[in-house]
């Protein structure tokens, strides 16, 4: 329709206000603490735990036991905490603490139309920046897990989602819009906690892998209107399959 090419544009207005600002706001936590690397540490060490469930929706966070995991002081733990509430993954309660935001409905679907137009212009640009060599990478690493997981080999969550991811990380970090880039590092944030929910719930790896083998195919064609399609229609099989299965 006529009204959506404009939707994406205002989203994509919107959300370049919010990486600016989350960039900024970044910039001054660092500079308070005088220790990015640590901060920077912390924040990575946190999202980890996050992906890998070893902190799950509505736990409060403890800035001494996370201190003490990461092997660090409090300070640079609670200035990535601090970072990570303003990027809107945690919510701080009055009189109670910070906890980690619990996944909804409305977080899937909207996360999933915001990826949908950004992978879309990313790749506008991107199918003419990537090589040959950089798809048959991928397609190798793919081949490789579908065998494994055809010979009866279970495969590791974490695994299948890193390589899951392979094929839009290249499309969105060979763009040319940096804008796209920093903006995803955000989204793909929230999207593997849903991905590695779905490994539990419903591993359709041979479907996954295929649409991806798809993408590739497309991309090495140099076929863009064949590879939006193709995207489109994976990323909405990927949200369809999450409502499927998952009770949010």
């Amino acid at each position: 329709t006529g009204q959506a090419p404009l939707l994406i544009v205002k989203w994509f207005q919107i959300l370049c206000r919010q990486g600016i600002l989350l960039m900024g706001e970044q910039n001054v936590l660092l500079k308070k603490t005088q220790k990015p690397s640590y901060v920077q540490r912390a924040y990575d060490g946190i999202r980890n735990l996050i992906i890998e469930e070893e902190i799950s929706p509505g736990e409060l966070l403890s800035e001494n036991q996370l201190a003490a995991y990461l092997n660090m002081s409090r300070t640079p733990v609670r200035e990535a905490i601090r970072r990570l509430q303003a990027e809107g993954f945690l919510e701080s309660r009055k009189g109670l603490g910070t906890f980690l935001k619990p996944l909804t409905t409305k977080d899937v679907r909207n996360i999933y139309e915001v990826r949908k137009a950004m992978e879309l212009i990313a790749c506008e640009t991107s199918i003419y920046q990537i090589t040959d060599e950089e798809i048959e990478a991928v397609r190798a690493s793919l081949m490789s897990l579908l065998a494994r997981h055809e010979a009866g080999e279970e495969i590791d969550r974490m695994e299948f989602s890193k390589l899951d991811g392979q094929c839009h990380d290249l499309i969105v970090q060979k763009s040319n819009n940096g804008y796209i880039k920093i903006l995803m590092d955000q989204i793909y944030f929230n999207v593997d906690r849903y991905r590695i929910i779905s490994f539990h719930v419903s591993l359709d790896l041979e479907e996954s892998t295929r649409q991806h083998l798809v993408l590739l195919d497309c991309l090495k064609e140099r076929n863009l209107e064949k590879l939006k399609a193709a995207l489109s229609e994976h990323l909405d099989w990927s949200l369809s399959l999450l409502f499927k299965h998952l009770e949010l």
